[in-house]
């Protein structure tokens, strides 16, 4: 496959984290991990990547949200819109890929 412009997605990221980051977060809290998921999502989606380079920290991510938040809280809630945005753009760059 080739390069996919990840800025935007990124962008998207950064601004998850800052509304998680307005409140008060203490260490090892389930946000303060799901913050550095999302930061180490952020160092690698930066530019033009092969989409496997980034697959790898959205797994983690996929997995941290599966073992640790509720489905149904905001936190939840803000993993499945990232991992939504992650997925759509994704197929857009499959589908262009043969035209």
């Amino acid at each position: 496959m080739k390069k996919i412009y990840f800025g935007d997605f990124r962008l998207y990221v950064i601004e998850h984290i800052k509304a998680i980051q307005k409140t008060d977060i203490e260490a090892y809290t389930i946000e303060w991990f799901l913050l550095r998921y999302l930061k180490k999502i952020t160092k690698v989606a930066d530019g033009n990547k092969e989409y496997i380079e980034v697959e790898g920290p959205i797994r983690s991510l996929i997995r941290f949200y599966v073992d640790n938040i509720d489905e149904q809280s905001e936190l939840g809630d803000r993993c499945k819109k990232i991992h939504y945005e992650y997925r759509k753009l994704i197929r857009e760059k499959q589908s262009t890929k043969y035209t």
